[in-house]
Protein backbone atom coordinates (compact mmCIF):
# COMPACT_ATOMS: atom_id res chain seq x y z
CA UNK A 1 0.00 0.00 0.00
CA UNK A 2 1.36 3.63 -1.23
CA UNK A 3 1.06 6.02 1.74
CA UNK A 4 -1.30 9.32 0.18
CA UNK A 5 0.43 12.19 0.97
CA UNK A 6 -1.22 15.77 3.08
CA UNK A 7 -0.88 17.63 -0.28
CA UNK A 8 -2.82 14.89 -1.93
CA UNK A 9 -5.90 14.27 0.27
CA UNK A 10 -5.04 15.19 4.01
CA UNK A 11 -8.39 12.96 4.74
CA UNK A 12 -6.76 10.01 3.35
CA UNK A 13 -3.54 10.46 4.73
CA UNK A 14 -4.73 11.22 8.28
CA UNK A 15 -6.30 7.44 8.41
CA UNK A 16 -3.33 6.21 6.97
CA UNK A 17 -1.60 7.50 10.23
CA UNK A 18 -4.44 6.69 13.03
CA UNK A 19 -4.25 3.41 11.98
CA UNK A 20 -0.35 3.08 11.25
CA UNK A 21 1.71 5.67 12.87
CA UNK A 22 -0.92 7.08 15.36
CA UNK A 23 1.77 8.91 17.35
CA UNK A 24 5.08 9.71 14.96
CA UNK A 25 8.53 10.82 15.79
CA UNK A 26 10.62 12.23 13.09
CA UNK A 27 13.63 14.18 13.91
CA UNK A 28 12.87 16.89 16.81
CA UNK A 29 9.01 16.78 16.02
CA UNK A 30 6.46 14.21 17.42
CA UNK A 31 3.01 14.21 15.25
CA UNK A 32 -0.37 13.34 16.79
CA UNK A 33 -2.78 11.64 14.94
CA UNK A 34 -5.95 10.52 17.49
CA UNK A 35 -8.47 12.26 19.30
CA UNK A 36 -7.75 11.20 22.76
CA UNK A 37 -4.21 12.05 22.45
CA UNK A 38 -4.85 15.45 21.01
CA UNK A 39 -7.32 16.44 23.83
CA UNK A 40 -4.70 15.04 26.03
CA UNK A 41 -2.03 17.52 24.85
CA UNK A 42 -4.44 20.62 24.59
CA UNK A 43 -5.55 19.88 28.06
CA UNK A 44 -2.11 19.98 29.76
CA UNK A 45 -0.68 23.29 28.64
CA UNK A 46 2.04 23.09 31.51
CA UNK A 47 4.00 20.52 29.54
CA UNK A 48 3.26 21.02 26.31
CA UNK A 49 3.20 25.00 25.52
CA UNK A 50 2.26 27.43 22.94
CA UNK A 51 4.70 30.14 23.62
CA UNK A 52 6.89 29.36 20.70
CA UNK A 53 8.87 32.93 21.17
CA UNK A 54 10.53 30.82 24.16
CA UNK A 55 12.37 28.92 21.00
CA UNK A 56 13.24 31.80 19.00
CA UNK A 57 16.45 33.36 18.58
CA UNK A 58 16.83 35.91 21.24
CA UNK A 59 17.68 38.89 18.59
CA UNK A 60 14.37 37.67 16.96
CA UNK A 61 12.35 37.89 19.94
CA UNK A 62 13.67 40.62 20.92
CA UNK A 63 12.61 42.69 17.32
CA UNK A 64 8.92 41.06 17.47
CA UNK A 65 8.13 41.96 20.84
CA UNK A 66 9.06 45.68 20.33
CA UNK A 67 6.77 46.19 17.46
CA UNK A 68 4.10 43.30 18.52
CA UNK A 69 3.08 41.78 21.57
CA UNK A 70 3.15 37.57 21.65
CA UNK A 71 -0.48 36.62 20.45
CA UNK A 72 -2.58 35.03 22.62
CA UNK A 73 -2.45 32.08 20.75
CA UNK A 74 1.47 31.71 21.60
CA UNK A 75 0.72 32.65 25.39
CA UNK A 76 0.92 30.21 28.69
CA UNK A 77 -0.57 31.19 31.95
CA UNK A 78 -0.76 33.32 33.57
CA UNK A 79 -0.14 36.14 30.94
CA UNK A 80 -2.61 34.31 28.75
CA UNK A 81 -5.06 34.74 31.03
CA UNK A 82 -4.29 38.20 32.15
CA UNK A 83 -4.79 39.09 28.70
CA UNK A 84 -7.83 36.79 27.28
CA UNK A 85 -9.57 38.47 30.49
CA UNK A 86 -9.13 42.02 29.19
CA UNK A 87 -10.04 40.93 25.65
CA UNK A 88 -13.31 38.99 26.38
CA UNK A 89 -14.27 42.16 28.51
CA UNK A 90 -14.62 44.07 24.98
CA UNK A 91 -15.11 41.06 22.70
CA UNK A 92 -18.24 39.23 24.14
CA UNK A 93 -20.81 37.26 22.69
CA UNK A 94 -23.34 39.60 23.09
CA UNK A 95 -21.37 42.30 21.21
CA UNK A 96 -20.69 39.88 18.20
CA UNK A 97 -24.59 38.99 18.36
CA UNK A 98 -25.80 43.20 17.19
CA UNK A 99 -23.94 42.45 14.00
CA UNK A 100 -26.40 39.39 12.88
CA UNK A 101 -28.72 41.91 11.04
CA UNK A 102 -25.81 43.62 9.37
CA UNK A 103 -24.46 40.25 8.22
CA UNK A 104 -27.42 39.34 6.78
CA UNK A 105 -27.65 42.48 5.07
CA UNK A 106 -24.12 41.77 3.38
CA UNK A 107 -25.20 38.04 2.79
CA UNK A 108 -28.44 39.01 0.96
CA UNK A 109 -26.54 42.14 -1.05
CA UNK A 110 -23.58 39.71 -1.81
CA UNK A 111 -25.59 36.94 -3.17
CA UNK A 112 -27.86 38.96 -5.15
CA UNK A 113 -25.32 40.31 -6.90
CA UNK A 114 -24.28 36.87 -7.95
CA UNK A 115 -27.49 35.70 -9.17
CA UNK A 116 -26.89 37.93 -12.73
CA UNK A 117 -24.53 35.25 -13.51
CA UNK A 118 -24.08 31.88 -14.19
CA UNK A 119 -20.77 30.88 -12.96
CA UNK A 120 -19.75 32.43 -9.89
CA UNK A 121 -16.50 32.13 -8.11
CA UNK A 122 -17.79 31.85 -4.55
CA UNK A 123 -14.77 32.89 -3.10
CA UNK A 124 -14.61 35.75 -4.54
CA UNK A 125 -17.83 36.36 -4.73
CA UNK A 126 -18.92 35.79 -1.44
CA UNK A 127 -17.12 33.72 1.34
CA UNK A 128 -14.42 35.99 1.03
CA UNK A 129 -15.76 39.92 1.19
CA UNK A 130 -18.59 38.96 4.04
CA UNK A 131 -15.83 38.45 6.68
CA UNK A 132 -13.63 40.80 5.58
CA UNK A 133 -16.05 43.12 5.58
CA UNK A 134 -17.82 41.82 8.72
CA UNK A 135 -14.53 42.06 10.77
CA UNK A 136 -13.93 45.66 9.37
CA UNK A 137 -17.14 46.76 10.74
CA UNK A 138 -16.59 45.34 14.29
CA UNK A 139 -12.88 46.46 14.74
CA UNK A 140 -14.12 50.06 13.59
CA UNK A 141 -11.80 50.08 10.02
CA UNK A 142 -12.30 52.64 6.41
CA UNK A 143 -14.10 50.56 4.02
CA UNK A 144 -11.51 51.79 1.54
CA UNK A 145 -8.66 49.70 3.68
CA UNK A 146 -10.69 46.44 2.94
CA UNK A 147 -8.28 45.79 0.02
CA UNK A 148 -5.32 45.89 1.78
CA UNK A 149 -7.02 43.36 4.04
CA UNK A 150 -7.40 41.08 1.63
CA UNK A 151 -3.68 41.20 0.56
CA UNK A 152 -2.33 40.66 4.56
CA UNK A 153 -4.53 38.04 5.39
CA UNK A 154 -3.45 35.95 2.31
CA UNK A 155 0.18 36.52 3.00
CA UNK A 156 -0.34 35.62 6.78
CA UNK A 157 -2.44 32.46 6.09
CA UNK A 158 0.15 30.99 3.59
CA UNK A 159 2.74 31.59 6.15
CA UNK A 160 1.25 29.90 8.84
CA UNK A 161 3.31 27.18 10.42
CA UNK A 162 6.54 28.21 8.17
CA UNK A 163 8.26 30.91 10.50
CA UNK A 164 6.95 34.77 11.10
CA UNK A 165 5.87 37.06 8.09
CA UNK A 166 7.50 39.48 10.19
CA UNK A 167 7.78 42.08 6.72
CA UNK A 168 3.36 41.74 6.72
CA UNK A 169 3.13 41.50 10.60
CA UNK A 170 4.97 44.95 10.76
CA UNK A 171 2.94 46.33 7.61
CA UNK A 172 -0.38 45.63 9.31
CA UNK A 173 1.16 46.49 12.89
CA UNK A 174 2.15 50.38 11.53
CA UNK A 175 -1.46 50.43 10.08
CA UNK A 176 -3.09 49.68 13.07
CA UNK A 177 -0.87 52.44 15.40
CA UNK A 178 -1.72 54.55 12.97
CA UNK A 179 -5.71 54.56 13.70
CA UNK A 180 -4.93 53.77 17.93
CA UNK A 181 -2.87 57.11 18.09
CA UNK A 182 -6.17 58.66 16.68
CA UNK A 183 -8.22 58.21 19.63
CA UNK A 184 -10.83 61.03 18.62
CA UNK A 185 -11.37 59.40 15.50
CA UNK A 186 -11.97 55.51 16.79
CA UNK A 187 -14.59 53.28 16.77
CA UNK A 188 -16.08 49.71 17.08
CA UNK A 189 -13.86 47.46 18.71
CA UNK A 190 -10.64 48.71 18.40
CA UNK A 191 -11.78 51.73 20.28
CA UNK A 192 -13.49 49.30 23.16
CA UNK A 193 -10.33 47.52 23.24
CA UNK A 194 -8.04 51.07 24.03
CA UNK A 195 -10.62 51.85 26.79
CA UNK A 196 -11.28 48.64 28.51
CA UNK A 197 -9.64 48.27 32.05
CA UNK A 198 -9.47 45.31 34.65
CA UNK A 199 -8.23 46.34 38.06
CA UNK A 200 -6.51 49.05 36.88
CA UNK A 201 -4.45 46.80 33.80
CA UNK A 202 -5.13 48.23 30.49
CA UNK A 203 -4.05 46.75 26.90
CA UNK A 204 -1.15 47.99 25.95
CA UNK A 205 -0.32 49.68 22.35
CA UNK A 206 1.50 46.39 21.73
CA UNK A 207 -1.22 44.09 22.51
CA UNK A 208 -4.22 45.79 20.95
CA UNK A 209 -2.33 45.61 17.47
CA UNK A 210 -1.69 41.86 18.17
CA UNK A 211 -4.83 41.07 18.77
CA UNK A 212 -5.96 43.04 15.93
CA UNK A 213 -3.22 41.33 13.31
CA UNK A 214 -5.24 37.82 14.91
CA UNK A 215 -8.38 38.63 14.07
CA UNK A 216 -6.92 39.70 10.81
CA UNK A 217 -6.77 35.76 9.99
CA UNK A 218 -8.74 34.26 12.59
CA UNK A 219 -11.88 36.71 12.11
CA UNK A 220 -11.45 36.88 8.36
CA UNK A 221 -9.37 33.75 6.70
CA UNK A 222 -10.94 30.91 8.34
CA UNK A 223 -14.50 32.51 8.48
CA UNK A 224 -14.13 32.60 4.23
CA UNK A 225 -12.52 28.73 4.34
CA UNK A 226 -15.76 27.59 6.41
CA UNK A 227 -18.73 29.31 3.98
CA UNK A 228 -16.41 27.60 1.02
CA UNK A 229 -16.50 24.56 2.80
CA UNK A 230 -19.80 24.39 3.86
CA UNK A 231 -21.04 24.94 0.15
CA UNK A 232 -18.53 22.40 -1.40
CA UNK A 233 -19.39 19.99 1.27
CA UNK A 234 -23.81 20.64 0.57
CA UNK A 235 -23.02 20.15 -3.19
CA UNK A 236 -22.01 17.07 -2.52
CA UNK A 237 -24.33 15.76 0.04
CA UNK A 238 -27.79 17.97 -1.59
CA UNK A 239 -30.28 16.14 0.46
CA UNK A 240 -29.79 18.57 2.93
CA UNK A 241 -29.86 21.22 0.94
CA UNK A 242 -33.21 20.61 -0.26
CA UNK A 243 -34.26 20.12 3.54
CA UNK A 244 -32.30 23.40 4.95
CA UNK A 245 -34.63 25.27 2.54
CA UNK A 246 -37.67 23.74 3.81
CA UNK A 247 -36.38 23.88 6.99
CA UNK A 248 -33.70 26.67 8.50
CA UNK A 249 -33.23 24.73 12.11
CA UNK A 250 -31.15 22.06 10.38
CA UNK A 251 -28.57 24.66 9.29
CA UNK A 252 -26.53 25.32 12.62
CA UNK A 253 -25.92 21.46 12.21
CA UNK A 254 -25.36 21.89 8.88
CA UNK A 255 -22.63 24.14 10.13
CA UNK A 256 -21.44 22.20 13.34
CA UNK A 257 -20.90 18.98 10.78
CA UNK A 258 -19.14 20.85 8.45
CA UNK A 259 -16.45 21.98 11.21
CA UNK A 260 -15.85 18.37 11.90
CA UNK A 261 -15.73 16.94 8.27
CA UNK A 262 -14.01 19.64 6.58
CA UNK A 263 -12.33 21.60 9.18
CA UNK A 264 -10.74 25.46 8.00
CA UNK A 265 -7.85 24.47 10.34
CA UNK A 266 -6.62 20.93 9.82
CA UNK A 267 -3.70 21.28 12.53
CA UNK A 268 -2.23 23.33 15.77
CA UNK A 269 1.30 23.15 17.13
CA UNK A 270 2.66 22.44 20.99
CA UNK A 271 6.14 22.40 22.29
CA UNK A 272 7.88 19.80 24.94
CA UNK A 273 8.52 21.66 28.54
CA UNK A 274 10.07 18.31 29.57
CA UNK A 275 10.56 15.20 28.71
CA UNK A 276 7.52 12.75 28.22
CA UNK A 277 5.78 10.68 26.80
CA UNK A 278 2.30 10.37 24.46
CA UNK A 279 0.73 7.32 24.03
CA UNK A 280 4.02 5.35 24.67
CA UNK A 281 6.12 7.17 22.25
CA UNK A 282 9.29 9.40 24.04
CA UNK A 283 8.68 12.87 23.89
CA UNK A 284 11.98 15.17 24.67
CA UNK A 285 11.96 18.35 25.81
CA UNK A 286 11.78 21.26 23.13
CA UNK A 287 10.33 18.36 20.99
CA UNK A 288 7.72 20.38 18.81
CA UNK A 289 4.58 19.02 18.31
CA UNK A 290 2.01 18.42 15.58
CA UNK A 291 -1.52 17.87 16.24
CA UNK A 292 -3.76 17.21 13.57
CA UNK A 293 -7.43 18.04 14.13
CA UNK A 294 -8.39 17.35 11.15
CA UNK A 295 -7.70 13.66 11.87
CA UNK A 296 -9.25 13.73 15.22
CA UNK A 297 -12.31 14.80 13.59
CA UNK A 298 -12.74 11.64 12.01
CA UNK A 299 -11.15 9.37 14.62
CA UNK A 300 -13.09 6.08 13.99
CA UNK A 301 -12.84 5.21 17.81
CA UNK A 302 -14.99 8.47 18.55
CA UNK A 303 -16.72 9.13 15.58
CA UNK A 304 -19.54 6.12 13.66
CA UNK A 305 -18.85 6.63 10.26
CA UNK A 306 -16.69 9.16 10.24
CA UNK A 307 -16.14 9.59 6.13
CA UNK A 308 -20.25 10.37 6.37
CA UNK A 309 -21.51 13.86 6.77
CA UNK A 310 -24.55 13.60 8.54
CA UNK A 311 -25.63 16.75 10.31
CA UNK A 312 -28.07 14.73 12.58
CA UNK A 313 -25.26 12.85 13.81
CA UNK A 314 -25.42 12.44 17.99
CA UNK A 315 -22.13 13.21 18.73
CA UNK A 316 -21.30 16.80 17.19
CA UNK A 317 -17.84 17.11 19.85
CA UNK A 318 -15.38 18.44 16.95
CA UNK A 319 -12.08 20.10 17.53
CA UNK A 320 -12.46 22.52 15.01
CA UNK A 321 -12.60 25.25 17.30
CA UNK A 322 -9.50 23.63 19.66
CA UNK A 323 -9.80 22.95 22.80
CA UNK A 324 -8.70 23.77 26.73
CA UNK A 325 -7.44 27.48 27.36
CA UNK A 326 -6.96 27.86 23.71
CA UNK A 327 -10.18 27.12 22.44
CA UNK A 328 -11.17 29.81 19.31
CA UNK A 329 -12.05 33.13 20.97
CA UNK A 330 -13.94 33.88 17.11
CA UNK A 331 -16.17 30.65 17.03
CA UNK A 332 -19.10 32.69 18.13
CA UNK A 333 -18.58 35.12 14.71
CA UNK A 334 -17.85 32.45 12.92
CA UNK A 335 -20.40 30.52 13.64
CA UNK A 336 -22.69 33.22 13.21
CA UNK A 337 -21.35 34.63 9.73
CA UNK A 338 -21.32 31.00 8.55
CA UNK A 339 -24.99 29.88 10.00
CA UNK A 340 -26.43 33.80 8.31
CA UNK A 341 -24.83 33.19 5.02
CA UNK A 342 -25.99 29.62 4.79
CA UNK A 343 -29.26 30.35 5.34
CA UNK A 344 -29.50 33.38 2.71
CA UNK A 345 -27.64 30.88 0.12
CA UNK A 346 -30.79 28.69 0.43
CA UNK A 347 -33.30 31.31 0.38
CA UNK A 348 -32.28 32.82 -2.57
CA UNK A 349 -30.73 30.01 -4.38
CA UNK A 350 -33.03 26.97 -5.62
CA UNK A 351 -30.32 24.94 -6.78
CA UNK A 352 -26.27 25.00 -7.96
CA UNK A 353 -23.81 22.68 -8.77
CA UNK A 354 -20.05 22.92 -8.22
CA UNK A 355 -17.02 22.38 -10.07
CA UNK A 356 -14.77 20.16 -8.71
CA UNK A 357 -11.75 21.81 -7.48
CA UNK A 358 -8.37 20.66 -8.31
CA UNK A 359 -5.63 20.41 -5.66
CA UNK A 360 -3.67 23.52 -7.19
CA UNK A 361 -7.47 25.33 -5.94
CA UNK A 362 -6.62 24.76 -3.03
CA UNK A 363 -4.90 27.02 -0.10
CA UNK A 364 -1.26 26.14 0.25
CA UNK A 365 -1.36 25.90 3.87
CA UNK A 366 -0.01 23.34 6.01
CA UNK A 367 -2.95 24.54 8.52
CA UNK A 368 -5.61 25.85 6.78
CA UNK A 369 -8.03 23.82 4.54
CA UNK A 370 -10.07 25.75 2.09
CA UNK A 371 -9.88 26.83 -1.24
CA UNK A 372 -8.59 29.76 -3.90
CA UNK A 373 -11.33 29.67 -5.89
CA UNK A 374 -14.57 27.71 -5.78
CA UNK A 375 -16.75 27.71 -8.69
CA UNK A 376 -20.56 27.09 -8.61
CA UNK A 377 -22.74 26.83 -11.53
CA UNK A 378 -26.49 28.55 -10.55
Amino acid sequence: MNMPTYRDEPFKWYEFMRQNHPVFRYGNSVHVFKYNDILNVLSNHRVFSSQFRDLLDENLSGILNEKIAPSILILDPPKHTELRNLINYAFVPKTIDNYENRIRQIADDLIINMLTEKNVDIVAKLSYPLPVMVISEILGIPDNDMPLFKIWSDRLASSLGRGPDIKTQYEIADYFYGLIRKPDKLKGLLKDLCTVEIDGRKLTDQEIVSFAILLLVAGNETTTNLITNTILTISENKKYFYEMQNDASLIPAVIEETLRYRSPVQSTRRYAREDTEISGTEVLKNDIVFLYLGSANRDEDIYKEPDLFDPKRNNKRHMAFGHGIHFCIGAPLARLEAVVVLKEFSKFIKDFTVEKPSGDDRIDSDIMYGFKKLIINL
